[in-house]
């Protein structure tokens, strides 16, 4: 049970950041974020069949957020570690609760009379009553003894420190049942409550998560003052060792149910003797200690009464016991019925009745609890992110100076700057990997969990570190690799240096600047004249390609993506000697747009096509150098292909692969290759898992495990979350994306125009017609979180009200009366297409719909409009594409949105109209690009078309916000439906017009 576990195995307990209530589970902030948010998860609260889930962010006031989505998974995670039982359970049938009563009946102690003083002669924390009675002592200084302030709210507010009461503090006002809310109304709190309030419950509750079943408990006698103490210890299992944590102050009248409580829970618990038999005992009695024979017969000799009537015994007098020091044993006071029983005992047992003891010395000078946090705690305080970096080369080392990503290493002496100490890196991974959640230096604790330093957990996965850490001793020299490397060079913004001139160090500044070793050569065999920003991209690729990384070039639409690939290829054929065959997956359509482009470009690159029901791979491999072929056959064909050794293999339109569940997401992963590289305009479309699978393709492991990315990331972030600039620095060294608006200064403008319509009457009573028969009860479903999501029939109404928006002639399936029905969205099309025609542009249309492409040239015909039409049955592409570019009479293309929209150049059209909105934003832009790219020489006027008061409206809404989604992750330097919208985003769209 990872409840149980002690702190120094903290990193290894999934429940850290949780704190706990009755059913009640809370999950600490995040003080990184800019809006951290207290989530809270309360099961069997009255009233409610499920457990109320909320947290107090502003994502989270508005719906759900990503604290809620961490707090969820770790609920299910401890309710598995649990086996289903609660928290209250454990709690309440532990060692630890029944301390709690016991110390609670003994004497309640309101956390608000306390005061917390450090004592600097022997460093313990002294919570003293304002009666002036010290109830309890914290004997260890450490992390563990700050978690216990922070619960009990004896922390000063700031300096980073987490307020663990304020959150215990809420669940327990959460969790009142109808009777205690009732009578706190009143200014009256029930006994359970004044408990759970008191001191003894935090004491008990803390000895829980921090110790566990791993603790030790003993009762002591202060010899200064005769009072009796219930330390607490924890055990260490490596070294073999007992860590005194705290000890408490037993009330007299309660030390013989403490004994009792010790009897049940410790093997080594005292077992009081008789007074009666000591005190009866004779020369013929054994005892088992000989040694104290001459103080037992002194005893014997003064008689019992002294125990009474001694003054200097009666500190060490506890109710129905007493401590006798010159034995060192607890003594059961017998009442008179029993004073005679063991007249002339035969043995006497006194080892077992023995307990520790201990001196205090006479309290001066404690200190208040704020100057302890000043010193040490201000001074040593914890510490969660570092100063700097610094970065030395091994300049002994027989190693080439180079990287090469998982193939070889860089031997370094990394370090961090924590006030004014340095701590190596090896120093920090040791102690990460003995279980240690924090490592001392004379400034303070530094928090080995803390986000800058994510990445150690990480390096210890790899076998070989771990070993070198065990084998160098003291050594402070480590070796990584390039993803290593880079992976705790995103890990802070704090600055990073590299020290030393040699040849060692000016590689290592190159590599961390994401500059080739070399200079760039542009490869002589590329007959394209590159561009600035390409060559640029050129040498990122060759960054990537030395070191044995991979990446995702995301340059916007139009910028020569295909001609910075081809440079590589060409490159590594011939400055690095690679004979190793290449392998260019791309979409079905776009085949030949690769072969022609190589056939012109890179011509010594002999490409073949390996597509087609007569496809052979070894002749394909005996015949070319680039081997071209479809996401399709990759799938069917992955037994084939992965045995290849590929060169290099790169992925046109990698989202198309971006499930990782589909057979072609796992067969793209089972290539081998030196190199992986996705060329994409959009590598996030609906979420950041996206990008998270996309990098698992070409970096495998560099953003960690899905849990691990989903906990530290979450799914919607901020402008100014810290996670967002934490995930930027991550990935912004195997991501490239430049914008047209920003390399391209010949390129024309770009006007972007919404222009809405209002529905017809026939529309509109078509669409409530189809909402009120088919819509009400998905809608039913839908408000019913209980019920699984029908997504089959949801898309299936979703289409069909987007059929109705676009033209009734469509969603009534009567295509040759079109002119028969009325539609906004149609006249409005009308008025722009004739618009543009006859100010002498041509038309590109984009729409989904087939039946729409079959209405649109009905009415151009009638026009006598010569035009075009690609859709996915189309043969001959590049004809098509070149009839609308070259022949001045073609004035109209007409496209659908899946086979148009990727892999043809429309530069011959300068207007672009979207007759009906795709579910993101991503796979418009990809359309438009189609006209705004290299080569276009007019301005170019996007229309998309938008029906008010509809869904479409509202899809407008969550196609902007899924944009921002990208530009906020992956900045300038065919979906499922449960991908593309929430819950609440489908209530939303099924909406019935107003």
């Amino acid at each position: 049970m990872p409840l149980s576990k002690t702190s120094s195995e903290e990193p290894r307990n999934p429940f850290s950041r949780l704190e706990f209530h009755r059913t009640g589970i809370g999950l600490l902030p995040d003080p990184h974020e800019v809006d951290p948010g207290v989530a809270v998860h309360l099961a069997h609260v009255a009233g409610s069949q499920r457990p109320l889930t909320f947290c107090s962010c502003a994502s989270g006031r508005r719906g759900s957020c990503h604290h809620l989505q961490q707090l969820r998974a770790q609920v299910q995670d401890f309710q598995r570690a649990a086996n289903g039982r609660n928290w209250a359970e454990l709690y309440q049938t532990s060692v630890w609760h029944g301390l709690a009563q016991v110390l609670h009946e003994g004497g309640p102690v309101e956390l608000g009379d306390l005061r917390v003083a450090h004592d600097p002669q022997d460093g313990s924390l002294r919570f003293v009553h304002v009666s002036g009675a010290e109830p309890l002592r914290f004997l260890e200084q450490s992390p563990a003894t700050i978690r216990f302030l922070e619960r009990i709210g004896k922390i000063p507010p700031g300096r980073g420190f987490a307020d663990r009461n304020g959150l215990l503090r809420r669940l327990h006002m959460f969790l009142r049942s109808p009777d205690e809310q009732h009578l706190n109304k009143a200014g009256m709190f029930t006994n359970r409550q004044s408990f759970e309030g008191g001191l003894w419950w935090h004491v008990a509750y803390h000895g829980f998560r921090e110790l566990g079943e791993d603790a030790r408990f003993r009762l002591r006698v202060d010899l200064r003052t005769g009072g009796l103490y219930f330390q607490v210890s924890r055990v260490d299992a490596e070294p073999a060792a007992e860590t005194p944590v705290f000890e408490v102050a037993v009330a007299p009248a309660y030390a013989a149910r403490f004994v009792e409580l010790l009897q049940a829970i410790a093997s080594a618990a005292p077992v009081p003797v008789s007074a009666s038999a000591l005190f009866r005992a004779g020369p013929d009695t054994m005892l088992d200690a000989p040694e104290l024979r001459s103080a037992v017969e002194l005893l014997v000799a003064h008689g019992e009464e002294t125990l009474d009537e001694d003054p200097k015994r009666a500190p060490f007098r506890y109710g129905e016991l007493a401590f006798v020091e010159e034995l060192g044993v607890l003594v059961r006071l017998d009442d008179e019925a029993h004073r005679w029983a063991d007249r002339d005992p035969e043995e006497l047992r006194l080892l077992p009745a023995r307990i520790e003891t201990f001196r205090t010395e006479a309290p001066h000078g404690l200190e208040e609890v704020p100057s302890f946090l000043e010193a040490p705690l201000g001074e040593l305080g914890i510490f969660t992110e570092f100063d700097y970096m610094e970065l030395i080369p091994d300049e002994n080392g027989e190693d080439e100076p180079a990287l090469s990503g998982r193939g070889s290493e860089l031997k370094l002496d990394v370090r961090y700057g924590f006030g004014a100490d340095e701590v190596s890196l090896t120093e920090l991974l040791r102690a990460k990997e003995s279980g240690q959640p924090y490592y001392q230096t004379s400034s303070g604790w530094i928090d080995l969990n803390a986000p800058s330093l994510r990445g150690l957990s990480s390096l210890l996965r790899r076998k070989e570190l771990r070993e070198a850490l065990k084998a160098t001793g003291g050594g402070d020299s480590v070796r990584l690799n390039s993803a290593e490397l880079l992976r705790l060079r995103a890990s802070s913004a704090k600055p990073i240096r590299v020290e030393g001139l040699s040849d060692r160090s000016q590689f290592l500044q190159r590599f961390l600047d994401l500059r080739p070793a070399e200079p760039l050569e542009l490869p002589a065999g590329l007959r394209s004249e590159l561009r600035a920003y390409q060559r640029l991209g050129l040498e990122w690729l060759k960054f990537l390609y030395d070191n044995r990384l991979g990446g995702l070039l995301c340059d916007d639409m139009g910028l020569g993506k295909t001609h910075q690939a081809m440079g590589l290829m060409v490159m590594v054929r011939e400055q690095k000697r690679v004979q190793a065959p290449f392998l260019v997956v791309s979409p079905r359509t776009v085949i030949s747009h690769w072969r022609n482009k190589l056939r012109d470009y890179a011509p010594d690159l002999r490409a073949v096509q390996y597509h087609g029901p007569q496809r052979d791979l070894d002749a394909a491999l005996a015949e070319g150098d680039v081997v071209l072929t479809s996401y399709g056959v990759l799938r069917n064909d992955v037994k084939r292909l992965q045995p290849v050794d590929w060169g290099l293999v790169i992925f046109d339109e990698i989202q198309q692969i971006k499930n990782r569940a589909t057979q072609g997401y796992q067969a793209a992963a089972a290539l081998r290759s030196r190199l992986k590289l996705g060329l994409t305009g959009t590598p996030v479309e609906n979420s950041l898992d996206e990008l998270k699978s996309l990098f698992d393709l070409v970096l495998p492991g560099y953003l960690g495990t899905e849990d691990d990315f989903r906990d530290r990331h979450g799914t919607d972030l901020e402008p100014d979350d810290w996670h967002l600039q934490s995930l930027r620095r991550l990935t912004a060294p195997f991501v490239l994306r430049r914008i047209k608006t920003a390399v391209l200064d010949e390129l024309p403008e770009k006007i972007e125009d919404v222009r809405t319509c209002g529905l017809s009457d026939e529309q509109l009573s078509l669409y409530r017609q189809t909402i009120a028969t088919k819509g009400v009860a998905l809608m039913k479903k839908l408000e019913n979180k209980s019920e699984p999501l029908p997504y089959i029939h949801i898309f299936a109404l979703l289409n069909l009200l987007k059929q109705i928006c676009d033209h009734p002639a469509l969603a009534l399936g009567e295509l040759e009366r079109f002119r028969d029905f009325e539609s906004g969205k149609w006249d409005l099309f009308q008025e722009l297409l004739e618009e543009s025609l006859d100010s002498g542009q041509k038309v590109v249309v984009f729409t989904q719909y087939l039946g729409m492409i079959d209405i649109m040239q009905r009415h151009l015909k009638s026009l006598n409009v010569p035009y075009t039409t690609l859709t996915g049955a189309s043969r001959n592409r590049g004809d098509i594409v070149d009839r609308f570019n070259n022949e001045p009479e073609c004035r109209v293309f007409l496209g659908s949105l899946k086979a148009g929209g990727t892999g043809i150049d429309l530069v011959g059209g300068s207007v672009v109209i979207h007759y009906d909105r795709w579910w993101n934003a991503a796979r418009e832009d990809q359309a438009t690009d189609r006209l705004y790219r290299i080569g276009q020489k007019r301005v170019v006027q996007v229309f998309k078309l938008v029906t008010e008061n509809t869904l479409e409206e509202r899809i407008a809404m969550i196609i902007e916000r899924k944009r921002r989604l990208m530009e906020s992750v992956v900045v300038e330097d065919d979906p499922k439906l449960n991908k593309i919208f929430t819950r609440e985003e489908l209530i939303e769209l099924l909406r019935e017009p107003e």
